[in-house]
C-alpha cells in the first residue's frame, strides 16, 4: 500500500500549474513550510503573498486579488482559517462570488498532539452554509491533485480540506475528478458507507474484518467517497441507498453540520425507508493523543465502532 502526503501533493500541484497559469496566486498566512509552499514562493516570489498570522486580513487581500481577475489560492491551517475569518470570507468572498480556493490544513483529529485547539470539526459545517461556496474533502494524496486541477478550472469560490499525516492511496489513479460527482470505491449489496477524507479506509478494512467471520462473509459494503461534499452527488447517493436499504455516513467531523445531516436530509426529502446510523465526533472537542487511531476510538469512529455499526444495523 502506498503512502503520501495530501499537504504535499497540493504544493507539488499548485507549483506545477503555476507554471503554466500566470493567473495562480498563493495568499499565505505564515505556514509556507507545513504547506509545502516553499518551491513555489522560490520560483514565483511575485505571486506568493506572505501576510503572516493575520488571517482576517489574508482573506480581505486574496478577496481583493481575485477582482482583478486572478485565481487565488487562501493557505492556512482549517482551525485558523476558516474558523477565524470565517465573517470576511462571506463578506468579501462569498458575497462577491470572488474566485478564491481556501485551504484549510491539519483538520479533523488527524492533528494528534496539536489538541483541541488545533483540531478542527467544524468547518465544513461552517463552510457548506456559505452561499456560493464549493467544500472538498480529498481521500488522499492522489485525489487531492486531481481536486486542485478541477477547482483551478472553477472561477467559483471553494473549501479544500486537508489532513496532517501521510496517509494510504485509493483513488483510482485512472479516474478524473469533477466537481459535484462521488465515486463508488467499492460495490455492495447489503449496506452503504459514505464518507470523505482518509477515514473511509477503515471501510475496507471492515469489510475484510466481514469476509473472516463465517457469520458476515456474504456481507458486502457499497463504499462512496463523497469529496464533493458541497455540490453533493445526490443520484449517486440514492440510488446506493435504495439498492441496500442501509446506510452509516463515517465522518472525521462534528455530527452537527457535517456530511450526515446533509445525507439525512436528502433521504427524508426524497421519501426513501432505510436504517441509518452516523458516526462522527458527537458535541465534543477534541484532545491531544499519539496516534489519530486512538482520537478515533476516543470518539467512537474508530474501526471497531464502525464494525459494531455495521454488525447493528443488519
Amino acid at each position: 500500500m502506498i503512502i503520501n502526503s495530501i499537504r504535499q501533493s497540493f504544493g507539488e500541484t499548485l507549483c506545477k500549474l503555476a507554471k503554466t497559469n500566470k493567473n495562480i496566486y498563493v495568499v499565505n498566512a505564515d505556514l509556507k513550510s507545513p504547506l509545502f509552499l516553499n518551491n513555489f514562493a522560490k520560483k514565483f516570489p511575485h505571486r506568493f503573498i506572505e501576510c503572516g498570522v493575520a488571517e482576517t486580513n489574508a482573506a480581505g487581500v486574496a478577496a481583493g486579488l481575485a477582482k482583478t481577475g486572478k485565481t487565488v489560492f487562501l493557505t492556512s491551517f482549517a482551525c485558523f482559517s476558516p474558523a477565524i475569518n470565517w465573517n470576511t470570507i462571506k463578506q468579501s468572498i462569498c458575497y462577491n462570488n470572488s474566485n478564491v480556493k481556501i485551504i484549510g490544513s491539519h483538520a479533523g483529529l488527524l492533528s494528534t498532539d496539536l489538541g483541541a485547539t488545533h483540531q478542527m470539526l467544524e468547518d465544513i459545517s461552517l463552510m457548506r452554509s456559505l452561499p456560493n461556496m464549493e467544500v472538498f474533502s480529498p481521500l488522499d494524496a492522489l485525489e487531492t491533485t486531481k481536486i486542485i486541477k478541477a477547482v483551478t478550472f472553477s472561477k467559483k469560490p471553494a473549501y479544500i480540506r486537508l489532513v496532517r499525516p501521510s496517509t494510504p492511496n485509493f483513488f483510482d489513479p485512472k479516474l478524473d475528478f469533477t466537481i459535484g460527482k462521488s465515486h463508488r470505491l467499492q460495490s455492495g449489496k447489503d449496506i452503504t458507507i459514505i464518507g470523505h477524507g482518509p477515514i473511509l479506509e477503515e471501510a475496507f478494512q471492515v469489510q475484510a474484518k466481514l469476509n473472516l467471520d463465517s457469520k458476515y462473509k456474504k456481507i458486502s459494503l457499497e463504499i462512496i467517497n463523497c469529496s464533493s461534499i458541497k455540490p453533493l452527488d445526490t443520484i449517486t447517493i440514492l440510488k446506493s441507498v435504495k439498492k441496500t436499504g442501509r446506510l452509516i455516513c463515517l465522518e472525521d467531523h462534528q455530527q452537527n453540520g457535517g456530511l450526515g445531516e446533509v445525507v439525512a436530509s436528502l433521504i427524508l426529502s426524497n421519501n426513501i425507508s432505510c436504517k441509518f446510523i452516523h458516526l462522527a465526533v458527537d458535541n465534543k472537542f477534541g484532545r491531544s493523543a499519539k496516534t489519530y487511531q486512538e482520537l478515533y476510538d476516543y470518539y467512537g469512529i474508530g474501526i471497531n465502532d464502525l464494525l459494531s455499526a455495521v454488525k447493528k444495523i443488519l
